[in-house]
């Protein structure tokens, strides 16, 4: 699926990226097909955070339907959030007449999710482990988060040739985009689960 060398290549991508260093953004390739090859990372990553979810939920042990609807919704907001985004940002380059910089944008933004899977793993394993409760992890989990959509503008704002505003913009939507995934789907769960009851 991968060409050889072009994992290697976009993992170092990301470890650039994550540095804040310009060099790793002309790694990640700026074709079509690599954009769509990128769409495996997020989903290699659905179960670190299905895991995350369900072991951290605030009404402790879960029966197994919750477990199942809570799950269903987790990897729903993937593809909405992803979609979502994406369609903002595409919407943007084409304005700008920037769609040559999509593809890159796209390709990066999938593989840059692996620099915060990588930092927020071993904390997940202390939590899980009952090294640590939740509310001594959560906090450092939050500033992973923050420091990935620093790294998210950064990366927006080399690849799509903008201002560092509009950089920061678009790492502010994308959060945006991904809190209001998840309350839209957890209304259209309910309300789902309300009409079949």
């Amino acid at each position: 699926m991968f060409k050889q060398g072009e994992i290697r290549q976009n993992l170092l991508g990301c470890l650039e990226t994550a540095l804040f260093m310009r060099a790793g953004l002309a790694r990640f390739c700026p074709s079509r097909e690599s954009m769509m090859k990128s769409f495996i990372i997020p989903l290699i990553l659905l179960p670190l955070t299905l895991i995350t979810v369900l072991s951290a939920h605030p009404a402790g042990a879960l029966s197994a339907d919750s477990m199942q609807i809570l799950a269903i919704i987790y990897s729903l907001r993937l593809f909405v959030y992803l979609g979502a985004f994406l369609a903002f940002v595409y919407a943007m380059a084409r304005t700008m007449d920037k769609l040559e910089d999509f593809y890159r944008f796209a390709t990066a933004n999938n593989w840059l999710a692996i620099p915060a899977a990588v930092l927020m793993t071993p904390l997940l394993i202390l939590f899980l482990n009952g090294h640590y409760q939740w509310t001594e992890v959560y906090p450092l989990m939050v500033v992973i988060t923050l420091y990935s959509y620093a790294y998210t503008a950064f990366m927006a704002m080399h690849v799509m040739r903008v201002p560092a505003e509009l950089g920061v913009f678009i790492a502010i939507a994308g959060m945006a985009i991904h809190q209001t995934s998840l309350g839209l789907l957890k209304v259209v769960a309910v309300g789902f689960i309300q009409m079949i009851a």
